[in-house]
């Protein structure tokens, strides 16, 4: 969703919400309020979990939720926090990234050529209700991830599993079905024509309109408009350009072009809390039945605790595929559901129940409530009460300085550093690698020689750029992949170095010359445009001003714009820049057919290679991971030879922790970039 668009921006978005303080001897409330409505939970009365310690509350410091407390519907970060603390997966990851046993166990094996992969739980899981837990709960979350009329973030149901895609074929939304017959259809045997002129003239323009006013309004609360009428200065704030005094609708129609009217991505992307189908009427959610398959023949149940799932291709990630999910108890959500509906499902977003470490209390002014669940299988946990507070992110340092919170995460600089060493009595904290990196693209068709690009890319002095912006914080790649990758190619050695001298000599390949103080061809000199985003304040900026030097040394001319992000990002996606500076985040594999496969959605570089489109498929598809990582090193090293994407940092991500609360000799002895303090939870205690 777009939410993680303006991940940076949304630091300094500040909550009106009072903090609720550490400690808090409160007791735990039985409701679940989202600021308008109050709902009973049907949570079973359960035994109070006793703090060992003085305090008895861990209060988290987070940002803004969207409220969807659901691990199969949640698209936002900061909902995926909470709910991670109420369910459970199958398994998870380790320090290292590695997919290991939680609470069950998956294998693999080729048969016929074909691959079964095998979940087994672990007996006696119960949920916080005390139902126990069988394979059927991990079943209904298959179902409903592959149901015809799914609009969540899931993938599940793209997967090669045998049967998938006949299922999910099967059936499909009304809204869906005319969409694909399009506004000009004349087959009527599924809907009649005033139901298909009423949703494309009237109903679909007013859902587009409200889903519009939604982002809107999300930019209002997080300050970035004045109002809800501040249209103009939302839609740029969300990546859109749309005129002063434009309307809710001018901003949807704006979405709409930007995505060639691929209005489900658009949904998916760019959506501030609902999907634009669901802002439809109820009657077009309703399903269409265009075939009689009612099961996914690949997946199997074998017995209450285990099932199988057979890909019909090998898949580099199977085994989080099929296991790397939650158990979302069929008895409380599947009570109603049937193929084609997920109504009954979506109506208990804000009323979560799993079998995780906790409970879900309540959710009201911006404060994420949980209580200890006395029948999580790990152990209840020692910390009676949970709190996810959003704060903002100017102030994170102080609040753990003063007291108001125990555990954040603060954009690490060497200032907070410097904090953290002059409070070692108050505070700790811990340094992570970043699972993204800093680039510097370069638009392979507006800049088609690729001599020229290799010319460029010798000019970009990266070292004492990041150096002198991060210190030890960040670190220079060679690869365009984030390190945090297990595939990422360590002994890398760099493939362009900073050599002025070498540049010249790719542009006099290239056929320019130097005449009378410029470097010229066929009359015209080299000029390229590129841009950056807050210039000021970019570690990447040094990298630009050298370079513009010693262009200027050459008679050539680097002209640097300096622009709002949202500016940025449409120039980039419009094409109209030749080079760009940027970053990727959130990596969890080596799949980079999105930024570089000749159809990937985010090849802005516009270099389209056989060689690698072939090279992306055949590590998709190689389960031996010497093989698939040697197939990666050879991928990154066509892409660095085309000379499209320089690489730049790996920077650090931070937490921080309260030490006059917090015993912090119960955080985990490691913490990396796939396993901190959430990881187990169980364990922390408080002083």
């Amino acid at each position: 969703m777009k939410k993680a668009f303006l991940s940076v921006l949304l630091c300094v978005a500040m909550c009106a919400t009072l903090l609720v303080g550490c400690g808090n001897k409160e007791a735990a409330a039985t409701t679940t309020t989202d600021g308008s409505e109050t709902t009973e939970t049907t949570e079973a009365a359960a035994e109070t979990v006793t703090a060992p310690g003085t305090y008895d509350t861990l209060v988290v410091g987070t940002q803004v939720f969207d409220g969807v407390f659901d691990p199969l519907f949640s698209s936002s970060a900061y909902d995926s926090q909470v709910n991670d603390m109420i369910f459970t997966s199958v398994c998870v990851l380790d320090p290292d990234g590695k997919l290991v046993d939680n609470a069950g166990h998956v294998e693999v094996e080729e048969k016929d050529g074909k691959y079964v992969y095998t979940v087994t739980l672990q007996d006696g899981l119960k949920f916080s209700d005390g139902e126990p837990v069988t394979i059927d709960d991990l079943l209904f979350t298959y179902y409903v991830f592959a149901d015809p009329t799914y609009d969540g973030s899931s993938t599940f149901g793209t997967l090669d599993i045998e049967g998938m895609a006949d299922y999910v074929d099967s059936a499909a939304p009304l809204w869906k079905c005319m969409m694909n017959a399009g506004a000009e259809n004349t087959d009527f045997s599924k809907w009649d024509e005033a139901t298909q002129k009423k949703f494309f003239e009237e109903d679909l323009p007013t859902a587009g309109a409200a889903f519009a006013q939604e982002i809107v309004d999300y930019c209002v609360d997080a300050g970035y408009a004045a109002d809800a009428n501040d249209v103009s200065t939302a839609a740029g704030a969300w990546g859109f350009e749309v005129a002063e005094g434009g309307t809710a609708e001018d901003f949807f129609n704006a979405m709409v072009e930007a995505y060639g009217g691929d209005l489900l991505n658009l949904s998916n992307t760019e959506s501030a809390g609902s999907s634009l189908f669901d802002l439809l009427d109820a009657s077009y959610a309703e399903a269409i039945e265009l075939s009689d398959v009612n099961e996914i023949t690949g997946i199997k149940k074998v017995d209450d605790l285990t099932c199988t799932v057979t890909f019909n291709s090998p898949n580099i990630s199977g085994d989080k595929l099929v296991a790397w999910q939650p158990l979302v108890p069929k008895h409380y959500y599947g009570k109603d559901f049937k193929k084609g509906d997920l109504t009954a499902v979506k109506a208990l977003n804000n009323a979560p129940l799993g079998s995780g470490p906790y409970t879900f209390v309540s959710y009201e002014n911006n404060i994420v409530t949980l209580a200890a669940n006395p029948n999580y299988f790990k152990g209840a946990p020692q910390i009676p009460n949970l709190k996810f507070q959003a704060v903002d992110e100017n102030t994170k340092v102080d609040l753990i300085l003063n007291g108001d919170i125990d555990i954040t995460d603060p954009s690490a600089s060497l200032e907070v550093v410097a904090q953290m060493e002059d409070n070692k009595d108050k505070a700790s904290y811990s340094l992570v690698d970043n699972p993204g990196y800093g680039y510097i693209g370069i638009n392979a068709e507006n800049v088609p020689d690729i001599n020229v690009r290799k010319g460029l890319m010798c000019l970009m002095n990266r070292e004492p750029a990041v150096k002198s912006y991060y210190g030890d914080l960040a670190e220079v790649i060679e690869r365009p992949m984030t390190p945090t990758v297990a595939e990422y190619p360590r002994d890398a050695k760099p493939f362009y170095s900073y050599d002025p001298a070498k540049a010249l000599e790719y542009f006099k390949e290239a056929g320019y010359e130097q005449k009378d103080g410029k470097l010229v061809k066929d009359g015209k000199q080299l000029v390229i445009k590129v841009g950056i985003g807050d210039a000021s304040s970019h570690p990447s900026t040094p990298i630009l001003t050298q370079m513009a030097n010693d262009m200027a040394d050459m008679g050539a001319e680097l002209v640097v714009n300096d622009l709002q992000f949202s500016v940025l990002t449409d120039m980039v996606q419009g094409g109209e820049l030749d080079m760009w500076v940027m970053a990727w985040g959130n990596a969890t594999d080596c799949d980079n057919t999105q930024m570089f496969g000749s159809k990937g959605g985010s090849n802005y570089q516009h270099y389209y290679s056989d060689e690698i489109d072939a090279l992306q498929a055949k590590i998709l598809q190689t389960v031996d991971f010497d093989e698939r990582a040697a197939l990666v090193a050879e991928e990154l090293d066509l892409i660095m030879d085309a000379a499209i994407y320089m690489p730049v940092y790996q920077r650090k991500n931070m937490e921080i922790y309260n030490a006059t609360t917090l015993n912090i000799d119960t955080l985990p002895e490691r913490t990396t970039t796939y396993y901190n303090y959430a990881s187990q939870i169980e364990k922390l205690q408080m002083n």
